[in-house]
């Protein structure tokens, strides 16, 4: 949807949200295309945490590292690094996936009766945990034999087969007990993954709910089931879709987590509570689609989608603060949003006072579209522009605008469709990305002899040293008078 100048909010995040302001550089403004490094000034700390205005200056969004679209697959010189991508590493990629069947005529079998028909299979999203690397494979069309699996977190195969996780017997087709139809999973630091199952098959050929969304979580400590919580019937509307998940733990209160999943079709958003095992479901005008965002055009393959809020990511949980902000924004959307964790847990004070969910900041410009996102400890976001074959930043203290965002890596060869990331939880964390050419699956097809799939990671802190989202570094706020018309969008 067009956003009115109306509904531009001023936003300040809650006092302290990260006060860490130490060794602050300054960064003069420089002309557009160059990525800003060196030239520092040093000096005290400006007050980088403020309004942001009604209607933003005009800025445009760094273009960042050069385009490496001249790259191409070269066989690896050392195991498991192949390529680089700005600062991302590719650790895996295949052409097709396959799965580690208990013996070769097993496999067979399976191909020979239509249950794995190998080009039918595209992985989405991507989890990290410690030794090894969750992947989803939702039943986009028949043929999809596992739903959720595994591959190790190192190793000297370049395009391992994934094991179906936690086992075999979680896949059966036909039944309801298992995993059925997973979109994304994340970990939590209690050491579980929850899982979203979406209940949803064949949702390219013909849609079917076959089985009721639910939340799944696994103790990663043993692989065995914790617990197994199936929506409401009330909240699965017809032509729904529930793709994407959030767990929410303060002060490590593991017993007290919150998930919110979305429904991208259906725009709406679930709240469950693991403590009182139970859920609500919430809607607001701002988790709905842009229609100026809604035609995609990408390496010339065009196509319209209305997917509504998508991405969620949760602001760092400071110990002196009981509130996080959920930001999120609808995938057919330029812009970015924000809500009070506390008032999406409380399901009276959000459906009766409006306006809980706020805009933030201007427009990311025309084919902004972004998927995931996810936010480290230290306030930095990194999204992807799927767009734009690119990996993006933002750091939280800065306002939001076009000239605050940078891109870290880019790509029109490993980066078509970067379709999920996710940080993992080391002490130096990095992010990890997964980018699969989606819509050429979806409207065309993939390559038979082509790379299609990779997962790449960089540290985070390398990913976006010297960049305008590096905490240390701040950009003059200056008024910019370039009108390139781009925040219409």
């Amino acid at each position: 949807m067009a956003v009115a100048h109306s509904w531009f909010q001023s936003w300040q995040p809650p006092t302290g949200l990260i006060t860490d302001t130490r060794h602050i550089h300054t960064i003069h403004p420089q002309p557009h295309g160059n990525r800003q490094r060196a030239n520092y000034h040093h000096g005290s700390s400006p007050n980088i945490i403020g309004f942001l205005p009604y209607l933003a200056s005009l800025g445009v969004m760094s273009p960042g590292l050069k385009d490496d679209s001249h790259v191409n697959y070269k066989a690896p010189t050392e195991p498991n690094l192949l390529e680089s991508t700005g600062p991302l590493k590719t650790r895996y990629l295949w052409k097709q996936v396959d799965f580690a069947y208990p013996s070769e005529e097993d496999r067979q079998n399976a191909i020979e009766s239509g249950e794995f028909v190998q080009k039918n299979n595209l992985p989405l999203g991507i989890e990290i945990d410690k030794d090894r690397i969750f992947v989803s494979f939702p039943k986009w069309k028949d043929g999809t034999p596992c739903t959720l699996a595994t591959i190790p977190k190192s190793s000297n195969e370049i395009s391992p087969p994934f094991e179906p996780y936690p086992n075999w017997d979680w896949h059966n087709k036909g039944t309801c007990e298992g995993l059925v139809s997973v979109y994304r999973m994340q970990i939590d630091q209690c050491n579980r993954l929850w899982v979203l199952d979406s209940g949803q098959i064949n949702v390219i050929v013909k849609p079917e709910q076959a089985c009721r969304p639910k939340i799944v979580i696994f103790d990663l400590a043993t692989d065995n089931l914790i617990l197994r919580y199936e929506l409401p019937d009330e909240f699965i509307k017809q032509d729904g879709l529930f793709s994407n998940l959030a767990v929410d733990i303060q002060k490590n209160r593991c017993d007290d987590a919150y998930a919110y999943a979305v429904d991208v079709w259906r725009y709406g958003l679930v709240v469950f509570s693991l403590k009182e095992r139970r859920s609500w479901r919430l809607t607001d005008h701002l988790f709905y689609p842009d229609p100026l965002a809604a035609a995609y055009e990408l390496h010339g393959l065009k196509f319209e989608w209305t997917d509504g809020i998508f991405s969620l990511a949760l602001s760092p949980d400071l110990f002196d603060k009981e509130d996080r902000l959920l930001y999120f924004h609808p995938l057919s959307s330029f812009r970015e949003f924000y809500v009070k964790t506390s008032s999406i847990k409380n399901e009276t004070e959000f459906n009766t006072l409006k306006r809980q969910v706020r805009t933030i900041g201007e427009s990311r410009g025309k084919d902004g579209h972004a998927s995931s996102s996810v936010i480290d400890r230290n306030g930095v976001m990194l999204f992807s522009l799927v767009s734009k074959d690119s990996i993006a930043c933002w750091d939280l203290r800065k306002p939001y605008r076009r000239r605050n965002l940078a891109t870290v890596a880019k790509s029109n060869i490993t980066l078509v469709f970067p379709n999920d990331l996710k940080l993992d939880k080391e002490h130096k964390q990095s992010v990890w990305v997964l980018s699969n050419r989606l819509p050429f699956f979806l409207y065309s097809n993939l390559g038979e002899n082509d790379y299609n799939f990779r997962i790449m990671s960089a540290l985070v802190n390398e990913a976006i040293r010297d960049t305008i989202c590096d905490p240390s570094v701040v950009y003059e706020d200056t008024y910019s008078s370039d009108r390139d018309h781009s925040n219409c969008y």
